[in-house]
């Protein structure tokens, strides 16, 4: 089974409501004032959101977010129909791990997977620099490809997109 990975904040959700940035990056102290229910489901489903539903049952899905995910955070995926087989996240990896910036930490996370050709979506030039340089990973920019969804997602997969 084919896998795909999808990172969650600016792939597959537009948190931007709620990201607040200090010199281009998330301050994660404001992150977390924000995280509450209301405003997690004030979030709203990206195009590469709906191509993770289109493909979930065919494909083995995994989420590798930075985020620490709270309760809320899981409600909202299932409510939105956004299932996954599998979720890396910081509150379920080991706290050495958790430290680690974005790319050492998607790194570690997928570490299972690096005998594994797989497809990763993540907005992060980070994470995409670094996930270019291995040979098993089709890495996609999910800025591109959340503006040209479903037309370059129809080149790579079979399923009928509407």
């Amino acid at each position: 089974m084919q896998v795909v990975v999808f990172d969650l904040d600016q792939t597959v959700v537009d948190s931007s409501h709620r990201t607040p940035l200090i010199d281009g990056k998330v301050d994660v102290v404001g992150y977390k004032s924000l995280q509450t229910r209301e405003n997690i489901y004030k979030d709203t489903i990206l195009p590469l959101g709906e191509y993770m539903k289109e493909i979930y049952g065919d494909c083995h899905i995994v989420i590798c977010t930075a985020r620490l995910m709270t309760s809320d955070d899981y409600d909202f995926l299932k409510d939105n129909g956004l299932f996954f087989n599998e979720i890396y996240e910081r509150g379920n990896v080991p706290p050495e791990i958790a430290a680690l910036k974005d790319g050492e930490y998607k790194t570690k996370c997928l570490r299972k997977y690096k005998k594994t050709n797989y497809t990763f979506y993540d907005d992060s030039d980070e994470v995409i620099e670094k996930f270019n340089n291995y040979p098993n990973v089709k890495m996609r920019d999910a800025k591109i490809e959340n503006l040209n969804y479903p037309i370059q997602t129809q080149k790579r997969t079979s399923r009928r997109h509407l």
